[in-house]
């Protein structure tokens, strides 16, 4: 099988090599570029069947290169999927889709979802090539038709018409103006081993798929009845007695505006029919795996949670013990400490297995923030493990009730305000909250080590760890802010990121006071100065 190009198209040269792993294969040409002018260059020296375009780079990034890629007649139908790991908001990916692209794959990537996206494309570019290479075959075949036309009208002769026809590797067919078949070529004798007196007028239907059958006799006496041309999908059996699929075409041939004859063509078109079987299976197989590893998630996390219960009741009566002594007190401290973390962690992974599978129903009531929020903090500080952190909480007297959920608010409150003390050796911690029109704003500012910008888009992600070292020191599993993200998703709110590395971070999330007014997909935004904006 001959190899296609596939260009990949990355400024970071580690995702190029992840990538070039996921996709290595006898049958792809790999072709790497780190910038959108680089890839131009090569889409004008060579052929693709595939541009895989990361939409965050320099200078130009995916969506500019994508426009610059559509203007040009030659690339234009080059299929281009986006890389991101940025957003999976509507207007993003609608953005991606007016731009050109034809589908989207988000980091981190699923090896056996980009294999399956690379290989169903890689098949149609095959299939297309010939397609095209039989198109330009029909369209030699059409010249020669035209030029047996101009013979038949000089010498009235049909037999070179039939061995004209007989060269194209394609079946055509012609019927008489009430549809029944006069003519086959030799494909179509080669391909179905039926001689035209087995097939002539209407017998040629022993050769269709029953289950087919019905609806291309329907729309085949359609297209007689209006006059009109005909197109339809369905599978037509071969000597051996297997099916393959085949598009029937058949154009209305008129004279002085009446139908006096039909020519039609059969087109092999299996590969393309396997190739998106080959895909929805695929997308299902990926669901279910999904589903089957949050119930996994569900289920472990469940089982865990009845012995860590146990753990810590049972350390808190050790606690409560006179008779031990300074260096046991301090053991069993550290075994509720610890049973304490894993059970934030089991908890953390049950809220996220919920999320993911739909069962993370909400509990809507009114809400009374000035109420509710104080006691967020009443144990904060032992999270903070003797670190010089001030840590102030700002409510406006006037803050509105909302109707939102009890748990989700304690959710976002509680991993916004442990994820700020993790990264903050010392300094300040500031919580706000104030009115905002339709609304209220909660505001978590720190002055902790802060972000890099090339961080930013990737933090929602699930158990994404930005600096493994850091994490590894401050503690945590990666799924605190992902957590956030999901359950303002749930409220209906938006989340509004400014890191700058040294200076701190700052979270402001919006929680409207009606949240199911109308529903709306969650806004992200993401900005690496604190003072801008």
């Amino acid at each position: 099988m001959e190899k296609v190009n596939i260009l990949l198209v990355d400024d970071h040269p580690e995702n190029l090599v992840a990538l070039e792993a996921i996709l290595d294969s006898p049958f792809y040409r790999l072709i790497k570029a780190a910038s959108g002018v680089e890839a131009l260059k090569h889409l004008l020296l060579d052929e693709f069947a595939l541009i895989l375009l990361d939409v965050a780079m320099p200078d130009l990034d995916g969506f500019e290169t994508a426009v610059l890629i559509k203007k040009r007649p030659k690339l234009r139908d080059i299929p281009i999927i986006f890389l991101t790991a940025f957003s999976k908001d509507e207007p993003f990916i609608f953005r991606g889709y007016s731009v050109g692209a034809v589908d989207y794959v988000f980091k981190p990537f699923e090896p056996m979802v980009l294999r399956s996206k690379v290989a169903v494309f890689a098949e149609l570019f095959r299939n297309r090539e010939q397609i095209k290479r039989q198109g330009e075959l029909l369209r030699q075949s059409e010249r020669r038709e035209h030029e047996r036309r101009f013979l038949e009208q000089e010498w009235a002769s049909q037999k070179r018409y039939r061995h004209l026809a007989d060269a194209v590797p394609q079946i055509i067919w012609t019927a008489g103006r009430d549809g029944a078949v006069d003519y086959f070529n030799q494909q179509w004798h080669l391909y179905t081993g039926l001689t035209l007196e087995q097939c002539e007028g209407w017998k040629w239907k022993r050769a269709i798929h029953p289950e087919d059958l019905p609806r291309l006799l329907q729309q085949w006496r359609e297209a007689l009845q209006a006059g009109q041309r005909l197109e339809v999908e369905c599978r037509l059996k071969k000597a051996d007695g297997t099916f393959r699929w085949h598009l029937f075409r058949a154009i209305p041939e008129a004279e002085n505006g009446v139908i006096v004859a039909w020519l039609g063509t059969a087109t092999d078109i299996d590969y393309q029919k396997q190739a998106e079987t080959f895909l929805k299976q695929k997308t299902l197989e990926a669901e279910e795996g999904n589903r089957l590893k949050s119930e996994f998630v569900s289920n472990v996390s469940h089982e865990l949670r009845t012995p860590l219960h146990a753990i810590l009741g049972y350390s808190d009566l050790l606690s409560e013990e006179s008779g031990i002594k300074e260096e046991q007190s301090g053991w069993v401290k550290g075994i509720h400490r610890n049973a304490s973390d894993l059970l934030d962690l089991v908890n953390n992974l049950l809220d996220l297995s919920k999320i993911e599978s739909g069962k993370g129903l909400l509990n809507l009531k009114q809400i009374d923030l000035k109420e509710v929020v104080p006691g967020f903090f009443d144990n904060i500080g032992s999270l903070t493990n003797g670190k010089e952190i001030q840590i102030n909480l700002m409510i406006d007297e006037k803050l509105r009730v909302i109707q939102s959920d009890p748990l989700k608010i304690r959710q976002i409150f509680l991993n916004l305000l442990s994820n700020a003390i993790k990264f903050t050796e010392r300094g300040v911690i500031t919580t706000t909250l104030s009115n905002r029109e339709g609304g209220i704003l909660l505001t978590i500012q720190d002055t902790g080590i802060g972000m890099r910008p090339e961080d930013l888009p990737y933090i929602f992600d699930p158990f994404r760890q930005i600096d493994g070292s850091i994490t590894r020191k401050a503690g945590g599993t990666g799924l605190g802010l992902a957590i956030v993200k999901n359950a303002v998703t749930a409220l209906n709110g938006t989340i509004e990121v400014r890191s700058e590395p040294g200076k701190g971070s700052t979270f402001k999330i919006f929680l409207p006071e009606f949240p199911f007014d109308r529903f709306k997909p969650v806004k992200s935004r993401i900005e690496s100065n604190p003072d801008q904006g």
